[in-house]
């Protein structure tokens, strides 16, 4: 008699659970990889961030850009990027600083910024594993939380005060001194990072979180113009800030320093730009 053509049930179920056990193996690795490409697509725009600011620089005879998102210049300094607008026109525009904006008024007010010429690609500005330009903020997932910017100057690099540094060349060894970070803002009824990113150093405590983007670690770039990324060692850095909230219910929340101290910080206290969060 001649048997059937075809798989039985058994086998099946058997070339089911090995396509299952294969999956189970190779997930993992092929995540570790996507994660990877994310890793090194951010470096890439930190350098092209970190280079734009220095090329900003050399060719103003070392002035410095504003580094809070502003719709005009402020004392003279113009801004390095501009909140949401809407334009009306060359020069003409809707200032959408508060409420909903869509993607493309963020859009504008990015290019509207002085680095943009320097950068010329509006993707630099996002970090493809920051989701909440998709999933929103701790605020809500309207579209005045669906975030698409993710890096910020330091607080000590705002160049609009008087006793603020104006000059790229006030500062000592550029190489390890911080320009751009990878920043989480979510600060309720504001729709984009409104300042700079808040630390106060050789305090043991911080203050804003940074963007944890790539597993435990996040990305800078710095005065040089190079960029690197750093792994946070204290898992307590990492739940800081994933969440304030729950750092401040472990005992390390905003301002409040770390018991014991917290190793991560003397990291940051060494590249952050000034010896405390603004020029004395």
């Amino acid at each position: 008699m001649q048997r059937p053509s075809g798989f039985t049930l058994i086998e099946l179920l058997v070339v089911i659970a090995i396509i299952a056990i294969l999956m189970a193996v190779l997930m993992p690795a092929l995540n570790i990889v996507k994660e990877q490409a994310r890793g090194i697509a951010c470096m890439s725009n930190q350098k092209t961030m970190g280079l734009a600011y220095v090329m900003y620089a050399d060719e103003n005879d070392s002035s410095m850009c504003g580094g809070m998102a502003r719709y005009a210049p402020t004392n003279g300094v113009p801004p390095w990027v501009m909140p949401p607008l809407e334009l009306q026109g060359v020069g003409n525009y809707t200032q959408m600083a508060s409420g909903p904006v869509t993607l493309q008024q963020r859009y504008n007010g990015l290019r509207e910024g002085v680095l943009f010429p320097y950068i010329k690609d509006i993707g630099a500005y996002h970090c493809p594993g920051d989701n909440r330009i998709r999933q929103g903020t701790s605020n809500g997932r309207e579209l005045q939380h669906l975030l698409y910017r993710s890096y910020s100057l330091t607080d000590y690099l705002r160049a609009t005060a008087n006793t603020d540094p104006k000059k790229l060349t006030d500062f000592t060894s550029p190489a390890r001194k911080l320009l751009f970070v990878e920043e989480i803002y979510d600060a309720p009824g504001a729709n984009h990072n409104v300042d700079a990113w808040s630390f106060n150093p050789n305090t043991n405590s911080l203050w804003d979180p940074l963007g944890v983007f790539h597993s435990n670690s996040c990305t800078f770039s710095f005065m040089d113009g190079h960029a690197a990324v750093k792994k946070w060692t204290d898992k307590r850095t990492v739940i800081y800030f994933k969440s304030r909230s729950q750092a401040a219910t472990m005992g390390f929340g905003k301002n409040s320093q770390f018991n014991p101290p917290n190793e991560d910080l003397l990291w940051l206290d060494t590249h952050y730009p000034g010896k405390q969060r603004l020029a004395p």
